[in-house]
């Protein structure tokens, strides 16, 4: 049975691209990729993950990776939710891969099953009967369970990764939670008197730096 995985990387970050990922391994080949170390991104240090993405790209049956990049994201969150734009971006990998029996999600809906039925929707529309039969199966960590889906973390991760480092010069993650990427968006505002072009407007970290470096009475703001 050919399974494939889909998983993504920095959907929550307000810098740079999220990044989604499709990989079609035979289920057969599940103890392999164990064995060599494949798991969630996240558990993996960034030489191991960049081993991995080779290993995984000549092993897998196939893969596609697909970047939405943050100014496309800024146009679609005018009219869709976050899990709306992911679950229409899955539809466009399952729409790339030529064979899978059975895809498994990663899931950011907090009712597994209604990401599912996303999905499930907006196949609907597709004219294309490969999907009539096809076995979707949405969990929460999938990329912990399944080895499909921890390829595609690895893929898009590091993929992502990579396009950060073109987009700022140096490893930088992108998440609100990090402080060096705080700094370099509140460095970058008073240098430029605006945001990069790949920062997530939507996002209220861009309002709460803007309202911080305010209320510190920078001089350009008078």
């Amino acid at each position: 049975m050919i399974i494939a995985g889909i998983d993504e990387a920095g959907r929550g970050c307000v810098l740079g691209p999220m990044v989604l990922a499709i990989c079609a391994i035979d289920e057969k080949k599940d103890g392999f990729f164990r064995d060599i170390g494949v798991k969630d991104s996240k558990l993996l240090s960034k030489q191991k993950r960049e081993d991995l993405f080779s290993v995984i790209e000549q092993n897998c049956i196939e893969y596609k990776i697909i970047v939405v990049p943050a100014e496309e994201l800024n146009v679609l969150m005018d009219g869709y939710s976050l899990n709306e734009i992911e679950a229409q971006k899955v539809v466009d990998l399952l729409k790339a891969i030529k064979s899978a029996d059975k895809v498994i999600l990663d899931s950011p809906d907090t009712i597994a099953e209604k990401y599912t039925k996303r999905v499930r929707s907006i196949l609907k529309k597709e004219d294309n009967k490969k999907f009539d039969k096809l076995d979707i199966l949405s969990e929460h960590k999938a990329d912990y369970k399944y080895m499909s889906v921890a390829c595609a973390s690895i893929l898009a991760k590091v993929t992502r990764d990579k396009l950060m480092n073109n987009l700022v010069g140096f490893e930088l993650s992108g998440y609100s939670s990090d402080p060096k990427t705080i700094d370099y968006l509140k460095n970058y505002f008073l240098e430029h008197k605006k945001f990069p072009e790949f920062t997530r407007l939507k996002w209220k970290t861009v309002d709460n730096i803007v309202k911080d470096l305010y209320q510190k009475k920078i001089s350009w703001f008078k």
